[in-house]
């Protein structure tokens, strides 16, 4: 009786294994945290009427429209000047196969007439999509990124993986040791899917004198040792500062 309890007991507690299992193999994965960002280039001397535009008509039209956030910043002293990039979050592709938030606010015809409007204040736009790489980033909860350092780098064909490994291994415990904020996108349709973009906040431009916050995170002998292993896995970056622009985002 004894044996026969033990081995009922025994697939018992397997088949309970087994599901447990299986209902954590089941839950979806956590949806990825993607972004729309464009570069809308300003004609200087439409400047004033865009930014009016934007604060007065575009901004309370994309709230309206459902739009929870997002995020503008100027390219300033060091990059393509009059450039301004609009970060908006989003959850699935599908959301843009609906009406455009604009639209939905405004109507059909109403949108057209902000549409030509604004068009009349711009050179060119540009999109694309970028997904944050969680599990390399260092972002403290509710943190603000008022003025950015992003520094885009192309990763060699085929070196993607080994990349974003030795970021993962080496580069993000030491910021998260040295508590220095870090954002990495990954930049997907609209764009080259081989960039990344590293950002850090800038509090003010003397920083820039000072060591990078690479240099903080890691140190000179560490950096030092992992720039080549970098480097060979990748074909050039840039860096440009932005500032965040309050009035237009939210």
């Amino acid at each position: 009786m004894q044996t026969r309890f033990a081995l009922s007991r025994n697939v018992a507690t397997a088949v309970l294994a087994v599901s447990l299992s299986s209902l954590c193999l089941a839950q979806p994965a956590p949806a990825p945290s993607r972004s729309r960002v464009t570069f809308t280039k300003v004609k200087p001397e439409m400047l004033n009427e865009w930014l009016d535009l934007q604060k007065n008509e575009v901004v309370p039209a994309l709230k309206k429209g459902g739009i929870k956030s997002q995020t503008v910043y100027a390219t300033t002293l060091f990059g393509d000047g009059f450039e301004y990039s609009t970060i908006t979050p989003f959850g699935k592709f599908a959301e843009f196969d609906d009406q455009g938030p604009v639209v939905k606010a405004l109507g059909t015809a109403a949108a057209a007439r902000l549409g030509e409007k604004i068009r009349k204040c711009i050179v060119s736009t540009t999109s694309y999509v970028i997904t944050r790489q969680d599990d390399l980033s260092n972002v403290p909860d509710g943190a603000t990124l008022n003025r950015i350092s992003t520094t885009r780098v192309r990763v060699a064909p085929g070196k993607m993986n080994d990349y974003l490994n030795l970021v993962k291994t080496e580069v993000t415990p030491a910021f998260k040791k040295a508590k220095i904020t870090l954002v990495v996108n990954r930049r997907g349709l609209g764009t080259n899917a081989n960039d990344l973009n590293f950002t850090t906040p800038l509090d003010k431009y003397a920083e820039l004198d000072g060591p990078s916050p690479f240099l903080k995170a890691l140190g000179q002998d560490v950096l030092t040792k992992l720039e080549p292993r970098l480097a060979s896995m990748s074909a050039g970056f840039e860096t440009i500062v932005r500032t965040r622009q309050a009035d237009l985002s939210f």
